[in-house]
């Protein structure tokens, strides 16, 4: 294998994938938004860095041109994937791009969800064109909680969706390590659509896993979805929350309390998306609190990666391993 091009390289996914192709020696080109995230990317293990907005054609045409393989994964906050999608099928096209990855979502097909369609759309446009294509469908994030990492410390998990909602989840590092394992046996895997789905969990059990890893209580509390449009709408339900946890609470998960709240106003950079961007969160969320998410076909994964996908409560406990002996308890 030659170069591998990952948009998004300094993302969720994209991050693990550098360092897993990186690891098996492969040239990995990395296309982020700035300079910031080029370091990133360099310490993560690409040779190769590109940077600029990959809606730009010239941006896209420079990143495509010489790779061989390319992962794509558009950001959240990208509200029309297909122009960038039609784009990369015509430089692949002409440039002989000999497999192309496309991130792309469980369940596509519910139209509720700007998001999820949006997915849909690109994987009808790759249904018919000849760039050799494999398609992923992750569930969604374990790690998405993470972005309420100090709550969690604090004891206390708010999130924009109902604690008994159904969420359907995977770990990104089992994600990542799947896309790894396709783009290394790509024959193997082309023209194939994979769902990346671990189990099914609500925010009760995942509090509960956080508590186990922590050692101390960890109450699931849910924020209405539009706390996303303002962070103000959340304050009764943390206060809440905090008042029934009160007897387990000590001065230092106070602390986190407050550094929480701080994080939060901004959680994911939400402020510099796009209006539209901010409104099809909500309405993801808002779906979410009603419904939840399935799973998908849950045989996929551990298929990809010759091994039982990372549970909830190994997620957890990692999580709180590698944190605290970073920052301390």
């Amino acid at each position: 294998m030659s170069t591998v091009l990952v948009t998004s390289a300094a993302g969720g996914v994209g991050r693990p994938l550098v360092r897993a192709l990186a690891a098996q020696g492969v040239t990995v080109r990395a296309l982020v938004k700035n300079q910031a995230q080029a370091a990133i990317a360099r310490r993560d293990g690409a040779t190769e860095i590109r940077v600029g907005d990959m809606r730009q054609d010239a941006v896209l045409a420079e990143a495509v041109t010489g790779a061989d393989s390319m992962y794509h994964a558009a950001p959240t906050q990208i509200i029309d994937e297909v122009p960038i999608a039609e784009r990369i099928i015509d430089l692949g096209t002409r440039h002989g791009l000999s497999h192309l990855v496309f991130h792309s979502v469980i369940h596509p097909e519910i139209t509720e969800l700007p998001h999820h369609t949006q997915k849909e759309n690109v994987e009808k446009l790759l249904a018919d064109q000849p760039v050799p294509t494999t398609i992923l469908r992750p569930s969604h994030y374990m790690q998405n909680y993470l972005e309420f990492w100090e709550f969690i410390r604090g004891g206390l998990m708010p999130y924009p969706v109902s604690t008994t909602s159904p969420m359907g989840v995977v770990d990104v590092e089992d994600v990542a390590e799947a896309a790894a394992a396709v783009f290394l046996a790509p024959d193997e895997h082309v023209g194939k659509t994979y769902d990346l789905s671990t189990e099914t969990i609500d925010r009760n059990a995942m509090a509960a896993a956080f508590a186990d890893a922590l050692g101390y209580p960890v109450t699931a509390i849910r924020l209405p979805p539009t706390v996303l449009l303002n962070p103000l709408s959340a304050a009764g339900a943390v206060v809440g929350g905090a008042a029934r946890a009160i007897t387990t609470l000590s001065p230092r998960r106070v602390s986190h309390l407050i550094r929480g709240a701080k994080e939060a106003q901004n959680a994911r950079g939400i402020k510099t998306w796009s209006p539209q961007a901010r409104d099809n969160y909500v309405q993801m969320m808002t779906y979410y609190d009603s419904h939840g998410l399935p799973v998908g076909d849950l045989s996929h994964l551990p298929s990809l990666l010759g091994r039982t996908p990372t549970s909830y409560a190994d997620f957890a406990r990692r999580e709180v391993a590698r944190r605290l002996s970073v920052r301390g308890r």
